[in-house]
C-alpha cells in the first residue's frame, strides 16, 4: 500500500491551479467533515472555534436528516452503513473470483485478517469461485447454485434454495430456509439449521448441531426508504451553510473542468455547483472537510484526491455520477477516511486494474465494476455486477468512525438502519446498550458476551 504524498499544513485559502494534461491521475481519499450543520448546533460545541476544530478538537460534521427527521453525525452514519465489504440492495453478480479480508488502518497493519463480510438483499449470480472473510448473507429468493471451492469463513444465511457441486466451507454456522442439495462435500463447522418439512440431501458434514427451526434471513442491508440517508437533504442544507466565503471558493470551481485542475482545500464544509467537464481532477485535503456537490458529477477523466497527514473527506452528491470517466481512488493509506455518498439512481462504473480505495455509498444506484480490481474499502450500492476478478480489503477502523460524534440526546434506537446507535451497541427494545447474544448486534458484528460490545469477528 502506497503511502499518500506529503501535504503543507492546513490553510485558510483554497487554492486552485491549472496544468497541462497528465491524462492518468489515479488516486483518491475522503472521509468524514468538520463543522455545524442541521438544527442542533448545541451538538457541534457552538463555543469551539473553527481554529480548534480544524486542529482535530470537536466532534465532526453533523447533517440533518429529513427522512429520518433527525441530525446525525457524519462518522455514526458511517459506522451504520459501511458494516460490510459488499452490500446490495438487489442483486449481486459475479464472473470471476471473488475474495474479501480485513485489516485495520487504524491498529494492525496489512490485509489477510479475518473479516470482509457480503450481504445481498437479492440474489448473488455467480460464475467463479468465492473466498468470503466473514458472513455471508444472501436475503433474496432466488436459488445459489455453487460450482468449485468456495470459503466463508463467517456466518452463512440463505433464504433461497442451496445447490452445492463443488466443495462449500463454512467456518462458524450455516442457515438454509430454501431447499439444501451437497453434490459435492458442503462442511459447516458450527451448527445447520433448516426449516421444518426441509430435508437436507447429500454429502453435508457438521460439527456441530442439525437444528430444524424456522428460518427467515432479514435483509442485511439498510435500504428501505426510512433507513436510507438522506443525501439530497444534506447538500440542500449546504448551499447556505458552508464555508465558501471564508477560503474564496468559488461554486463553480470545477464546472468545466479542462486538462488537469488542481484544487487544495483546508478544513471546513464547502458547497459546489456540479463537477463537469472533460478534464482530470486533483484534489489535496489537508484537514477535516467535507465537499457537497449540488449536481452531478460528469468528469470525462479521474478523481484523483490525496490526503495530508490530518485530511478526511465525506463528498456528497446530490445527483449521479456520469459522463466516461471512471470513479477511481487510489494510493490511500486510510480508506476508512475516504467517504462517498451519491442520491442519485443513475449508474456508474468503478475503474479496473489500478485499483480503488475508499467507500462508496450508492444505495439507489447500480455499479459496475470493471476489469480486474483489488479495493481497500467498502461499498454499498442499489446493485452490483463485476464480470472480472474482484479482491475487496475491508478497513474495519470505519466502525470508529464516530468515535467524536457527541452522544444523541435521545438515546432510543429503531433498528440497524435507522437507529443512532455506536456500532459496537445493541438496539435491544428500542434502547442502545449492551448485547447478550449475536442476534442483538447488527450484522454482520457479533456479541462479544464478556464486554456486551457487538465486535467483527475476531481477525
Amino acid at each position: 500500500m502506497e503511502t499518500p504524498d506529503a501535504s503543507p499544513p492546513p490553510s485558510d485559502v483554497a487554492s486552485i491551479d491549472r496544468a497541462p494534461p497528465p491524462l492518468d491521475i489515479a488516486a483518491l481519499d475522503i472521509t468524514r467533515p468538520p463543522g455545524e450543520d442541521a438544527a442542533t448546533d448545541a451538538d457541534v460545541a457552538p463555543d469551539l472555534t473553527r481554529e480548534q476544530f480544524c486542529m482535530g478538537a470537536g466532534p465532526p460534521v453533523v447533517v440533518g436528516d429529513r427522512v429520518m427527521m433527525s441530525t446525525r453525525c457524519i462518522g455514526r452514519i458511517a459506522e451504520a452503513v459501511f458494516r460490510h465489504a459488499i452490500c446490495t440492495c438487489s442483486d449481486l453478480g459475479l464472473a470471476g473470483y471473488l475474495y474479501t479480508d480485513s485489516f485495520d488502518s487504524g491498529g494492525s497493519g496489512g490485509s489477510g485478517e479475518r473479516g470482509g463480510a457480503v450481504g445481498v438483499n437479492g440474489s448473488l449470480g455467480l460464475i467463479g469461485v468465492m473466498r468470503i472473510g466473514d458472513a455471508l448473507t444472501l436475503a433474496g429468493t432466488g436459488p445459489l447454485r455453487l460450482v468449485g471451492a468456495h470459503t466463508v469463513r463467517g456466518d452463512l444465511s440463505i433464504q433461497g434454495n442451496l445447490e452445492v457441486v463443488g466443495v462449500l466451507d463454512a467456518e462458524r454456522n450455516a442457515r438454509v430456509r430454501g431447499s439444501l442439495l451437497a453434490l459435492g462435500p458442503f462442511n459447516v463447522r458450527g451448527d445447520l439449521t433448516t426449516p421444518p418439512g426441509s430435508l437436507p440431501l447429500g454429502v453435508i458434514r457438521v460439527d456441530g448441531t442439525r437444528r430444524t427451526a424456522p428460518v427467515d434471513v432479514a435483509p442485511p442491508c439498510a435500504c428501505r426508504p426510512e433507513e436510507i440517508f438522506d443525501v439530497a437533504s444534506a447538500v440542500n442544507e449546504a448551499r447556505t451553510r458552508n464555508d465558501n466565503a471564508a477560503v474564496g471558493l468559488r461554486t463553480d470551481v470545477l464546472s468545466a473542468v479542462v486538462g488537469e485542475v488542481r484544487v487544495e482545500l483546508p478544513c471546513g464544509r464547502f458547497y459546489i455547483d456540479q463537477v463537469a467537464g472533460l478534464g482530470s481532477i486533483a484534489l489535496t485535503v489537508n484537514g477535516r472537510t467535507a465537499l457537497f456537490v449540488g449536481g452531478d458529477f460528469n468528469l470525462g477523466g479521474f478523481l484523483d484526491v490525496r490526503l495530508g497527514p490530518m485530511g478526511e473527506i465525506d463528498v456528497f452528491i446530490l445527483g449521479s455520477i456520469t459522463g466516461a470517466g471512471y470513479l477511481r481512488m487510489g494510493r490511500v493509506s486510510r480508506p476508512s477516511k475516504v467517504r462517498f455518498y451519491i442520491a442519485g439512481d443513475r449508474g456508474f462504473t468503478l475503474a479496473g486494474a489500478a485499483g480503488f480505495q475508499g467507500n462508496v455509498y450508492a444505495p439507489r444506484a447500480p455499479v459496475t465494476i470493471a476489469g480486474f480490481n483489488e479495493m481497500r474499502g467498502s461499498l454499498f450500492a442499489g446493485r452490483v455486477a463485476t464480470a472480472g476478478d474482484l479482491t475487496i480489503h475491508y478497513d474495519r477502523s470505519i466502525l470508529r468512525a464516530g468515535d467524536d460524534c457527541p452522544e444523541p440526546t435521545t438515546p432510543g434506537c429503531s433498528g440497524c438502519g435507522a437507529g443512532v446507535c455506536r456500532a459496537t451497541q445493541a438496539c435491544v427494545s428500542g434502547m442502545c446498550g449492551m448485547c447478550r447474544t449475536d442476534a442483538d448486534c447488527c450484522a454482520p458484528t457479533v456479541c462479544e458476551t464478556r464486554t456486551g460490545q457487538c465486535l467483527p469477528l475476531p481477525p
